[in-house]
C-alpha cells in the first residue's frame, strides 16, 4: 500500500513539474498609431526568481509570479519579435515571446521588384496605399538612388492612393537601385519607404 501511494505521489510530482511554466508564453501585442511604448505582463504558475530581456529596447522586472516588460517601439517600423527570458522557482528556464505587430501608415503592394537581365525591360506598377486613420496624409515625392530605372508617379487618390510606373532601362546586365518614397509624416517612422528594384541573373 505504502509502495502504491509512493508511486502515486511520484507521478503526481512529475506530472506538476512538466505542466510548471507560463500559460501564455508567446503574446501578440498591437500597437496603435504613434505608440512610443508597449507594457506586456507574464503570469507564471510560481515564482520568478530571475528575468531579463534579448534586446536592449526592452526593460523587464518581476514580482513574484508576474513579470513585466516595457519595450521601446518608437522605431519600430515593421512587425517584429522580441524574446525574454525568465527562470521560475523550480530552476527551469522559458524563453517568452512577444509578437509585436507594428500598423502600416502607408500599404505598399511589394517592397522589391525584379527583372532578369535579358528580358523586357517592361514597365511595372508599384500600388501605394494610405488607409484610413493613418498618420500619413499624403505622399511628398519619389526618388530613385540610381540612374539605372525609369519611374513616373501617379496620383489615383489624394490622400489615399498612388502608384508608380517603373522600368529598367536596360536589362543587360544586373544593377541595383532603391526607390525612396517619401510622405508628409513628421514621425521618422512614417517619414519614408523604400523599394529595392534590380535586375538580376
Amino acid at each position: 500500500m505504502k509502495y502504491a501511494f509512493a508511486i502515486v505521489l511520484m507521478w503526481m510530482t512529475l506530472a506538476s513539474s512538466v505542466q510548471a511554466g507560463f500559460a501564455e508564453p508567446v503574446q501578440t501585442v498591437q500597437l496603435a498609431f504613434g505608440q512610443k511604448q508597449a507594457r506586456v505582463i507574464f503570469e507564471a504558475d510560481r515564482p520568478i526568481t530571475r528575468s531579463r530581456s534579448l534586446c536592449d529596447c526592452t526593460k523587464v522586472s518581476h514580482s513574484g509570479s508576474t513579470l513585466t516588460a516595457l519595450v521601446d517601439v518608437s522605431d519600430f517600423a515593421q512587425s517584429t519579435r522580441k524574446q525574454l527570458e525568465a527562470v521560475t522557482a523550480d530552476g527551469k528556464t522559458t524563453r517568452l515571446t512577444m509578437d509585436i505587430r507594428v500598423p502600416q501608415a502607408v500599404e505598399l503592394s511589394a517592397r522589391s521588384m525584379i527583372w532578369k537581365v535579358g528580358s523586357p525591360n517592361v514597365s511595372k506598377t508599384l500600388c501605394v496605399r494610405i488607409p484610413k486613420g493613418s498618420p500619413v496624409h499624403a505622399l511628398t515625392s519619389a526618388d530613385i538612388s540610381g540612374d539605372a530605372f525609369i519611374y513616373t508617379t501617379h496620383t489615383i487618390a489624394t490622400g489615399a492612393e498612388y502608384s508608380v510606373s517603373i522600368s529598367p532601362r536596360s536589362t543587360q546586365k544586373p544593377v541595383l537601385n532603391r526607390l525612396i518614397i517619401r510622405t508628409d509624416s513628421a514621425d521618422a517612422r512614417y517619414a519614408g519607404y523604400i523599394i529595392y528594384l534590380s535586375v538580376q541573373l
